[in-house]
């Protein structure tokens, strides 16, 4: 039975059987829903990450994943009963905001950063809304009692992404370049600017934040997981280039003969295996998951950024 009318957010609060505390992780209803401050929450799948927030003349939501977008309302119903007015963009990719067609409703606010807004423009794909409201390179909102830093930034997807800062609370969102508790994805998730990329977590660490939000995993991050991905990232990138630094490219491409596109095969080839190793030797069983899994994609992927870019 819903609450009556006249019960308050702790009322609600005690309906509601998915905030959590701690490191309680109770997915049986397909989600949860876990406190960062007052009125902000953590939305989660197990996966998927999303978040929302109180402010006194509507809710805030930060991104809409097509695995959460069927649980949003309900969520959000279950702490407050201020209507979802504004969807913010964390970045362009639909896996994460590719269900925002499905909290269509009148006076909804959309934000994006404006090269994103455009490339939604430019897809047509009917599933990420347009934005509403668009701004270039950073802004700050107040929202009822939120303050929002948004700063844009090229870590992940080649369109940009966000910083999302809120400076009362202390916590982060910047999506897709850790995930608490695991190494990143394939290729550093992928990451369209490896520059930037190597670059980000300095950014990040100049703001004032404890809790981080990854946009993956069940976990609530924290400052000493993007402190850790960092060390994981540079060890990568410094095991690259020292191994390519000692390997006679020379001699490689010569041993091709007429076939140079094979001689750069091999050259990739061996360089990644000798970095995995070394990386797999030092992180494996450690305070990550998921080294078997990616390191060498993260190897491969560095020794292209060290050969042509770096």
């Amino acid at each position: 039975m819903a609450p009556a009318a006249s019960d308050s957010q702790a009322d609600l609060c005690r309906h509601c059987h998915h905030v959590m505390a701690g490191d309680a992780t109770d997915l049986s209803d397909g989600f949860l829903t876990r406190e960062l401050a007052p009125g902000m929450f953590l939305l989660t799948n197990g996966n998927y990450q999303s978040m929302f927030m109180t402010t006194g003349e509507g809710v805030i939501l930060i991104d809409a994943p097509e695995p959460l977008v069927q649980f949003i309302d309900r969520a959000v119903g279950e702490v407050t009963r201020e209507p979802i007015t504004t969807l913010i963009y964390s970045h362009g990719h639909s896996d994460h905001i590719g269900g925002s067609h499905l909290l269509a409703r009148p006076g909804l606010d959309i934000i994006a950063e404006a090269r994103v807004a455009a490339f939604i423009a430019a897809k047509r794909d009917g599933r990420r809304l347009q934005p509403t409201r668009t701004f270039e390179e950073k802004v700050t909102l107040t929202i009822g009692s939120r303050t929002i830093a948004l700063k844009r930034d090229e870590f992940h997807s080649a369109e940009g992404d966000l910083i999302i800062h809120f400076p009362a609370e202390r916590v982060m969102m910047a999506v897709d370049i850790i995930a608490p508790g695991w190494v990143p994805l394939l290729d550093f998730d992928i990451t369209a600017n490896m520059f930037a990329y190597l670059g980000a977590f300095d950014r990040l660490l100049a703001y004032d934040f404890e809790q981080f939000i990854a946009g993956h995993t069940a976990e609530i991050g924290h400052r000493a997981d993007v402190e850790l991905t960092k060390r994981y990232a540079f060890d990568v990138y410094e095991t690259v280039k020292r191994i390519h630094a000692e390997t006679n490219v020379a001699a490689m491409l010569a041993d091709a003969r007429d076939n140079e596109q094979a001689g750069i095969k091999h050259l990739i080839e061996d360089v990644t295996t000798r970095a995995t190793a070394e990386v797999q030797g030092r992180w494996r069983g450690g305070p990550m998951k998921g080294v078997d899994l990616w390191a060498e994609s993260h190897c491969r992927a560095m020794l292209l950024y060290v050969r042509w870019s770096d």
